[in-house]
């Protein structure tokens, strides 16, 4: 039950455009196997989506940075971010 009301939340919400090549990665970062993961883990237990919201964060952001580098769109190279 709280997995589905977290993905009607979450489209609901005012993300990246549809249309655009940047909309399209974000919906496809959640594909990505590292981020399924950490979505499968926090799916029962809400402390540890508490706990490790900032790692999904991350993996979200770097399944959809590899997705536009992938398509030519972002840079490649740069300085990795801080992990906290």
């Amino acid at each position: 039950m709280r997995r589905v009301a977290l993905c009607l939340l979450l489209a609901s919400c005012s993300g990246p455009a549809a249309d655009t090549p940047e909309g399209a990665c974000a919906r496809q970062a959640n594909d990505d196997p590292a981020v399924k993961e950490l979505l499968m883990k926090a799916a029962g237990t809400q402390q540890f989506e508490w706990d490790n919201a900032q790692r999904i964060k991350f993996a979200q952001r770097d399944a959809a940075l590899r997705c536009l580098r992938a398509r030519g769109l972002a840079p490649k190279g740069g300085v990795e971010r801080p992990r906290t």
